[in-house]
């Protein structure tokens, strides 16, 4: 069965929250805990504003762009692939270096990604916007329906 993994943007501070979870491996705080952690790092980190399929070899496929947000701005379409972040390779064997990359990411910083729109590879630049509320309200939400399932297992058949 092919996983599917959708994340609202890469950034780091998420990544660290919810990366355990994608992977099958459960969040290391409690639930309270990790609500509150991913509010306070989410607030004042910055937004891409797209979702990603991460199945892909490439690189991440664009799944979704939120109107108005920096990716829609730059000119990213569900359908391109991200295969680069300011040069670090975008793949889920490079998990670590991406984290880096984006650890200390903030509204109104610049970012380049290389992407593929129909086989061919360009750069787009976008600066990085505030998390809207919708966005981070899912993002956290979608984490705490994860803590959810870990926390209440459905019952044996």
């Amino acid at each position: 069965m092919q996983q599917r993994h959708v994340w609202i943007v890469l950034v780091a501070i998420v990544m660290l929250a919810i990366l355990p979870a994608l992977a099958g491996e459960k969040c290391k705080y409690s639930t309270q805990e990790c609500l509150d952690h991913m509010a306070n790092k989410m607030k004042n980190s910055g937004f891409v504003g797209v979702e990603m399929d991460t199945d892909n070899a490439e690189g991440y496929a664009v799944t979704k762009v939120y109107p108005a947000s920096p990716a829609e701005t730059a000119g990213i379409q569900p359908g391109d692939i991200l295969v680069a972040l300011n040069g670090v390779a975008i793949n889920k064997d490079n998990d670590d270096a991406l984290m880096k990359a984006r650890k200390d990411w903030k509204p109104g910083q610049n970012v380049t990604y290389t992407i593929k729109r129909n086989g061919s590879a360009r750069q787009v630049s976008l600066t990085l916007a505030p998390w809207p509320a919708d966005a981070l309200a899912r993002a956290i939400g979608t984490h705490m329906l994860e803590h959810a399932n870990a926390d209440n297992p459905p019952p044996s058949k």
